[in-house]
């Protein structure tokens, strides 16, 4: 497709069912003229599927205070279940206006690698060590990626980690978008979302520097919190521009909806 900058997109699982025909293709149009790749999250079709199975989504608190999915065996082909049907939804309506599209899971391609630290988990009252599938990025094959963009093609990526001793880790889809930007040297960072955009005192932000994010940490809470840690570890790592908002990709990356977080 497009040989231009290269621009890397976070579509929330919230919001993949939401998106309409229009943006779609615009989406279509803006990955003709660029680099393009597609990153999917998947918590509220995880949680969806999980009810329906009679399951309760369960997360956890470990000893540094952070709060995570627990995520087991049975929660990863939850995962798996719920992607497959992702990717082919992004790469159905990619695909149907023009765009060539490789689906990828990153776990089973080798793409992310990430390292499942042994950590105490409060459960029951007390920390105790559990079985928590959940990992830290370590690796991204940016070479991988080159190929595929080589290619012409528009990765359609799910973003589970491979791990040494564990065929598939869980991380975050945020922070994992923002590694594949900064590894591969993107442009800008987008992540689509079923808000406007990161409210600063109870208003829309349209700029932020990743400078002032630390001290506005307690502005920010549950999904808006990873995103804007994301969108700070991108640009810290290089990547040009962040953009947090629900609108097409043309309107995000113009500045003409969502917040951008700058240098």
């Amino acid at each position: 497709m497009g040989s231009g900058q290269l621009i890397v997109v976070k579509l929330g699982g919230s919001v993949l069912a939401a998106l309409t025909p229009a943006w779609w293709d615009d989406a279509a149009a803006v990955a003709a003229r660029n680099r393009t790749v597609f990153v999917h999250g998947w918590s509220r079709p995880l949680e969806d599927w999980q009810r329906q199975r009679g399951m309760e989504p369960v997360f956890r608190t470990n000893q540094h205070g952070h709060v995570s999915r627990f995520t087991d065996h049975a929660v990863i082909e939850g995962i798996r279940s719920v992607a497959s049907q992702l990717r082919e939804l992004i790469s159905r309506n990619l695909s149907g206006r023009g765009v060539s599209t490789r689906c990828v899971d990153a776990a089973d391609e080798g793409l992310i690698e990430a390292l499942i630290r042994p950590q105490r988990w409060w459960a029951g009252g007390e920390l105790r060590r559990l079985d928590n599938l959940v990992g830290n990025i370590t690796r991204v094959d940016t070479a991988m990626l080159a190929g595929i963009l080589g290619k012409g093609q528009v990765p359609v990526v799910t973003p589970l980690a491979r791990s040494a001793g564990h065929r598939y880790a869980n991380v975050n889809a945020d922070r994992a978008t923002a590694a594949i930007a900064a590894h591969a040297g993107a442009a800008d960072l987008v992540m689509v979302t079923d808000v406007p955009g990161v409210l600063v005192n109870g208003v829309l932000a349209p700029v932020l520097h990743a400078a002032e994010l630390p001290g506005l940490r307690d502005q920010f809470s549950g999904g808006m919190r990873k995103k804007v840690r994301a969108a700070a570890e991108a640009i810290g790592s290089g990547t040009g521009r962040a953009v947090i908002g629900c609108a097409t990709l043309t309107e995000l990356l113009a500045g003409q909806a969502g917040t951008r977080v700058v240098a």
